[in-house]
């Protein structure tokens, strides 16, 4: 795809791929299935960390050469070429006495954990809050909203810090960080494997976990916003899967959840009701329009992806792809906004191309030409009606209800704009905090000029913006 254009998947799509193991099914199946995903996709794990530079965002970028990150970036090189020859040599030292061997294994990880500790020393137990400063205190309030990050692999304290602070001059929210420890890329990826096959949730899923609920009990709340980097898409969701058995549907529905480059296998997200889950007596095809609003128990999801990240590749891009047969088979939901370059880093490679700030650094700026917000849009798929979805410019993505009422339309043989009437029904009282539902512009005479921002929910929030 050329690199002028954004594609979105509005749904899951189904590509004539191998089909993975459902995600409840046998660990070891998962396992050699994740392995062999992770080797036909290896020759995109080194544009993890590319491009190096720029930095838009001065230290907040996890590659700026600041001390801090130097030191950081220093200790990673080293554990990631320990934590490869200990791999590389476990199968030649097989012949030693089993003592040895074990006494071998629990040394290098005695180390392995002394170097980490470095990293992550000095999270508070109640997570990693935003800095707030004299700016931050001048923002707009949102006393109903809480927003918890969960990061990825590679992230010690300092990136966690600059992660949340990222994001929080982004939105302008106060965001609270929940750290997934760093053991280095090496383990951290094996880690991930671990996770995705055996649903292994490790203290930091636990903590997430609680905070989310917590937060959803909370009086007064009316919005929770759950993002989610790399690993920490595996970790969310597991913590979807457990907010599904034990919160109440109409409180689920205050939860939004936005990810980057997340390395998940499955995203739960199932229809509130039977008549939304059935149509004409069978099973419905995922994400098809049952006339019906807010039929999904979690009230918006959105996946952000780079085209050419070694995670997004493995994780998120691969199993979106795989629409199920069965309703036994795994569900990906969630709309998927591809940007066509590559790199991993939250911060560097995913904010600052997606939500640029301007000069001060405290502001989003408006998307500029080449810019992903500014970027046309393809989608993939099919349409409400089951029409193949061409990559081409005659189909482009639903564009959501209060979006519309200002949304310019251009065709290519005039550039007069058409409005967009508004086809969804006005909103109860009570149901005015849940977001509005898609509505499915008709394939146009002419192409579209629909451009990114117009389809992003996460985008509106930018600057202490709030979705109506």
């Amino acid at each position: 795809m050329s690199s002028q254009f954004a594609q979105v998947i509005p749904r899951q799509v189904r590509e004539d791929v191998e089909q993975a193991p459902q995600y409840t099914g046998s660990p070891w199946q998962l396992l050699v299935y994740d392995i062999k995903l992770f080797f036909r996709n290896i020759l995109y794990l080194p544009l993890m960390f590319f491009p190096l530079a720029p930095w838009p965002s001065g230290p907040l970028d996890e590659q700026y050469p600041s001390l801090t990150n130097i030191f950081e970036i220093s200790l990673h090189s080293i554990l990631f070429v320990a934590q490869l020859g200990f791999l590389i040599s476990l199968p030649l030292l097989v012949y030693l006495p089993v003592s040895m061997f074990g006494a071998y294994i629990s040394g290098v990880l005695l180390v392995n954990f002394a170097v980490c500790r470095l990293l992550n020393r000095g999270i508070p137990e109640d997570g990693l809050k935003s800095t707030e400063d004299e700016f931050s205190q001048g923002w707009k309030r949102h006393d109903d909203e809480r927003w918890i990050f969960l990061n990825g692999i590679c992230v010690g304290k300092n990136w966690l810090q600059s992660n949340v602070d990222r994001l929080s001059r982004t939105f302008h929210r106060p965001i609270v960080g929940v750290h997934n420890k760093t053991s280095g890329v090496v383990f951290d990826i094996v880690q991930c494997l671990i996770q995705r096959s055996l649903l292994f949730a490790t203290p930091d899923v636990r903590e997430c976990y609680t905070l989310v609920k917590k937060a959803l009990y909370e009086p007064g709340v009316k919005r929770v916003v759950l993002i989610l980097h790399s690993q920490g898409g595996i970790e969310g969701g597991m913590i979807v899967d457990w907010l599904l058995n034990e919160v109440p549907q109409d409180l689920l529905q205050y939860l939004e959840i936005y990810t980057f480059g997340i390395i998940a296998n499955h995203f739960s997200n199932p229809y509130r009701d039977v008549f939304s889950h059935t149509k004409q007596g069978g099973l419905m095809e995922n994400g098809d329009s049952t006339r019906r609003r807010h039929n999904r128990a979690i009230s918006h999801i959105e996946h952000y992806a780079n085209s050419n990240d070694f995670a997004s590749r493995f994780g998120v891009l691969h199993f979106i792809k795989q629409a199920p047969t069965h309703p036994l088979k795994n569900r990906f939901m969630g709309k998927v906004f591809i940007n066509p370059r590559s790199g991993h880093q939250l911060n560097q490679h995913y904010l600052d191309s997606m939500f640029p700030l301007d000069p001060t650094n405290r502001f989003t700026r408006e998307p500029q030409t080449g810019d992903f917000m500014d970027l046309k849009v393809f989608i993939e798929g099919q349409s409400p009606r089951g029409e193949p979805l061409q990559h081409d410019e005659n189909y482009m993505v639903s564009a959501r209800s209060q979006v519309k009422k200002g949304l310019r339309i251009f065709t290519a043989d005039t550039v007069n704009e058409a409005g967009v009437s508004n086809l969804s029904p006005v909103l109860s009282p009570t149901e005015s905090r849940v977001w509005k539902e898609d509505v499915e512009i008709s394939r146009p005479r002419a192409p579209f000029q629909l451009r990114t921002r117009d389809v992003s929910r996460l985008w509106q929030y930018r600057n202490g913006g709030r979705p109506m």
